[in-house]
């Protein structure tokens, strides 16, 4: 990876593997670069965009843009821009042919699926307390008999001796 002051946002993928930075966090949300081919006499481009979430996870793909039949050695000119509800649109073209490709794409918030997934743990976790303590009341009442206990005699009764007395 390059080595730049900020963290990078959007970058699209060289042919050597490395990432590019398109935008970096901070940056402003319009960018336009000219992109020179990886070889000679190239006549295809396919240009891959990732997005890097700021927690340093993993490169997320955003998708590829392809032309085809380009004339040799020819430079492509990159417009992007990031609107303010978060969608990315890249604009990959040739001026010479007038040829151009567009990707269009929601930016994945930095809190997409967090939120949600922080629910079902609590959630799920919850559940799994409630079960648990089902269990253990199940248990308790197994061994220990509660519900099913027949009723004991009293040892001893005042019934005779108060009996006699009634009639």
């Amino acid at each position: 990876m390059n080595n730049f002051s900020l963290p990078v946002r959007i970058s699209l993928r060289q042919a050597d593997g490395e990432y590019y930075p398109v935008f970096c966090y901070g940056d402003p949300d319009t960018r336009n670069l000219s992109l020179v081919p990886a070889s000679e006499n190239q006549d295809r481009a396919e240009i891959s965009f990732y997005y890097h979430p700021q927690d340093g996870s993993a490169p997320v793909n955003l998708g590829l843009v392809k032309l085809t039949d380009l004339p040799a050695g020819s430079e492509l000119q990159l417009d992007a821009v990031i609107d303010q509800r978060g969608r990315l649109s890249l604009t990959v073209g040739h001026r010479e042919s007038g040829r151009t490709e567009r990707l269009e794409v929601n930016l994945p918030d930095r809190d997409s699926g967090k939120s949600a997934r922080r629910v079902f743990k609590w959630i799920f976790g919850i559940l799994f307390v409630a079960a648990g303590a089902a269990l253990v009341a199940w248990l308790v009442m197994v061994v220990a008999g509660w519900g099913w206990q027949e009723p004991v005699e009293a040892p001893l009764s005042l019934r005779p001796f108060i009996l006699p007395f009634c009639v």
